[in-house]
């Protein structure tokens, strides 16, 4: 049996509260790595609109799913069976005054790195 013993209202406000929780997400958190990733890429993307365009185009890069692979533990090591996978589920401008940018490739080749 579980029980819970709560010493102040929660609804308090955080600044009379005697305890703040909080989750903290390493950097081998998938959250973590996600949220590394999809921000390497719109700076990229940024990058890509100021050369081309001098000015950044709309794009919303904040959305990424990494789905586990598998490995074989063992002591001191292993082996990766198969890898992970990461899903970009975001939007961004691929074409402007008629010229198109290869969203796609800098996408792919920046979560590469």
């Amino acid at each position: 049996m579980v029980s819970f013993i709560v010493s102040e209202s929660l609804h308090s406000p955080l600044s009379e509260r005697d305890v703040e929780i909080c989750e903290r997400k390493g950097i081998g958190h998938p959250d973590t790595i996600c949220d590394s990733i999809m921000n390497g890429i719109s700076i990229a993307i940024c990058r890509e609109y100021l050369r081309h365009f001098g000015f950044i185009l709309h794009h919303n890069i904040d959305k990424g799913l990494l789905v586990a692979g598998e490995a074989e533990t063992a002591f001191g090591g292993g082996e990766v069976k198969s890898p992970m996978l990461l899903i970009i589920g975001d939007r961004a401008t691929f074409r402007g005054d008629g010229d198109e940018i290869p969203i796609d490739k800098i996408a792919i080749e920046t979560a590469k790195k």
